[in-house]
């Protein structure tokens, strides 16, 4: 029996003729029916998307990017309107939403946003909305209705929302002084409000700006790590250290500690902004102790001699510690073995860390075991070098002889070899 190859199979049914040239097959026809059916089950998005564009085209340019677009979300979702229709009538049906108040924007985010079922899959909070009512912000859109604050569009966008990890969204850490910028440093805005403008500015030139800015530290403090972002409240002056507390756990408890921490509780005195300010913080150095010490304790001869006994200490473990670092960058690249000091250096460095954290006690007797510890150390860095180098000039020295020894031998192996050859002449 002859097979017929598997290529070869004919699928028409006995007895039927071949279409004619310009006739369909039959089961192109079925095909293309099928195909009818299920386009039909897709029109609705799809006239959505060719419905709004045919008057939003710039919108649409700036959605096609945004995590909503790529959450699968589309005009009607937030707008809603009639998809089929491509003209201005299809905002002529009920349901469509145009929000014309900062207090419809909020709500109309948070029909979304307030779902748990539909945020759970993002990972993302559900109360932001009741956490907005509670800020500053909140309190004046929905207390007074007041329409120059700002909402979840004027920090977030419109049609072109990105997720807060990437790089180019208004919410990214590095772009975080950008976006609150645009509000609060308008002078004639903030006027209003009998608050200052300056604040982006003075953060600019801060060491958390420095850190976030130049650094890339993403973990570095910005404006919503301090004020709270959906929920911004500026922190009063007994909740400073609070906010401070959240970074610098270690400084607040060894602040409590310290004859400060009284006049912190009555008020005569802010925790962390009395000595580093605010906005304008810069990297805590011992020089800060004669700039802020001075404010308050002019006149008193005792608080002065307390700051210098304090900045003594700290100033000459940072020294020892700067030149036992030195001294070892240069043994290393002389070859010498330092992986030993090396250890002992990150050992001071702890030191000398634990050593800064305890100024904020203000007590010198907690201090000088700390200090003692850390120059310790660092002697014992010192010490191994030295010991190292004096070894290496020893072997130069060994060396030395050895090749004077070897010179001395070849001399007189040259005149012993002179001498016999004189002596072979006739």
């Amino acid at each position: 029996m002859k097979l017929t190859p598997p290529c070869s199979i004919s699928l028409e049914p006995r007895g039927e003729k071949r279409p004619s040239a310009g006739q369909a097959p039959p089961s192109l026809v079925f095909v293309g029916a099928l195909a009818a059916l299920i386009g039909l089950a897709v029109v609705p998005a799809r006239a959505a998307e060719v419905s709004c564009l045919g008057c939003h085209e710039e919108q649409q340019k700036l959605f096609v990017a945004s995590a909503h677009a790529q959450a699968g979300l589309s005009c009607p979702d937030c707008h809603g309107g009639d998809p089929r229709v491509a003209s201005e009538s299809a905002h002529n049906v009920p349901g469509f939403k145009r929000p014309d108040t900062k207090q419809e924007i909020a709500e109309s985010c948070a029909r979304c946003h307030s779902d748990v079922r539909r945020m759970n899959p993002y990972g993302l909070p559900t109360d932001q909305l009741e956490r907005y009512k509670t800020s500053k912000h909140g309190e004046q859109l929905f207390g007074h209705g007041d329409q120059k604050v700002a909402t979840c569009t004027d920090c977030h966008g419109v049609h072109d929302i990105l997720k807060v990890r990437a790089p180019q969204s208004r919410t990214h850490p590095t772009h975080i002084p950008q976006t609150c910028g645009r509000c609060h440093s308008d002078a004639k805005l903030m006027s209003q409000y009998q608050l200052p403008a300056d604040g982006v500015a003075k953060y600019l030139t801060s060491y958390h700006a420095q850190l976030l800015l130049e650094k890339g530290d993403l973990s570095a403090p910005t404006c919503i790590t301090c004020h709270g972002n959906h929920g911004a409240v500026p922190p009063g002056a007994k909740e400073v250290g609070q906010v401070c507390g959240k970074c610098h756990g270690r400084q607040r408890e060894l602040f409590e500690q310290s004859p400060h921490a009284q006049a912190a509780t009555t008020g005569t005195f802010s925790e962390c902004v009395s000595c580093h300010g605010h906005h304008a913080i810069q990297k805590a150095t011992a020089d800060l102790f004669a700039q802020s010490c001075i404010r308050c304790h002019a006149q008193e001869p005792k608080s002065l001699a307390r700051r210098d006994v304090i900045a003594t200490l700290i100033h000459n473990v940072q020294g020892a510690y700067e030149h036992a670092t030195a001294r070892v960058k240069e043994a290393t690249l002389l070859g010498l073995a330092t992986e030993d000091q090396q250890v002992l250096l990150q050992e001071a460095k702890t030191q000398l860390t634990q050593l800064e954290a305890l100024q904020h006690t203000l007590l010198p007797e907690q201090m000088q075991p700390v200090a003692t510890r850390a120059e310790g150390i660092v002697k014992a860095v010192i010490a191994g070098i030295d010991g190292q180098e004096r070894n290496e000039q020893w072997k130069h020295w060994a060396l030395a002889g050895c090749w004077g020894f070897m010179l001395a031998m070849a001399v007189i192996f040259w005149l012993k070899r002179r001498e016999l050859g004189q002596k072979e002449k006739p």
